[in-house]
């Protein structure tokens, strides 16, 4: 009697040290879900944070980038049209830039590489969002800096050509005397008489229309990325 009394005594106290295990780590466990969860949410609200940034910079992007077209495209036609030009621009120093800067593209990843770098992205458990981002920030983006690198190396030749054959071009170009329209009537005078002028530009612009069409995936890339980011808001609030 007193062995079984003893034996009920233990088995007591073994399932009351073995439950108040188990809800510890059961309590555990959920502190760490809690935690994981407000991660995620961090994560993600950093993520739509970084996609406005990104969406805002890709529009002024595409703006500029497009402007550089029409004012290729003006200096190219075979009848300078003044009025045309200077409803893109009324800077002579604007036209410059075309001619003789590429264009890189940075957009505002600091969060993003910041998540890389700490390891946050493990608490997105959607693979498709891991995948978009991938798209977005390795493939797409890689695109973009294949045209700008590119376009950096036309540019010196560029440089090297007017340097050469035009150097009154950038005397022009900061001399007050000189207006936007004689500025742009000289320069469209260099472009028809000079080959490896306009064959340069004409390269060029090949590269800003595929530039373009480059940045128009990535903005469809960051799209689809913003959609599943609010996919997700949608079903934590649910």
């Amino acid at each position: 009697m007193i062995k079984k009394k003893y034996f009920l005594k233990l088995l007591f106290e073994f399932i009351a040290i073995f439950m108040g295990i188990s809800a510890s780590f059961w309590l555990n466990q959920i502190s760490l879900e809690n935690q994981n969860e407000e991660e995620r949410q961090r994560v993600i609200n950093n993520l739509m944070t970084e996609v406005n940034e990104i969406r805002k910079y890709c529009d002024q992007s595409l703006k500029s980038w497009n402007q550089d077209i029409d004012i290729y495209s003006s200096l190219l036609d075979d009848d300078l049209k003044i009025n045309s030009l200077k409803q893109i621009t009324r800077s002579k120093s604007r036209i410059e830039y075309n001619l003789i800067y590429y264009r890189d593209f940075l957009p505002p990843m600091n969060r993003y590489n910041s998540m890389i770098s700490s390891g946050d992205l493990k608490y997105l458990k959607s693979e498709k969002l891991k995948e978009v981002l991938t798209r977005l920030h390795s493939i797409n983006l890689s695109r973009i800096k294949t045209t700008v690198n590119d376009e950096q190396l036309l540019k010196e030749q560029m440089i090297s050509l007017l340097t050469i054959n035009h150097s009154n071009l950038f005397v022009k170009a900061v001399d007050n005397k000189y207006s936007i329209e004689d500025y742009a009537k000289m320069l469209h005078v260099s472009i028809k008489n000079d080959l490896k002028l306009k064959s340069n530009m004409l390269v060029q612009m090949k590269y800003f229309k595929y530039r373009i069409s480059s940045l128009k995936l990535y903005i469809s890339s960051l799209e689809e990325l913003n959609e599943e980011l609010q996919l997700l808001v949608v079903k934590n609030q649910s």
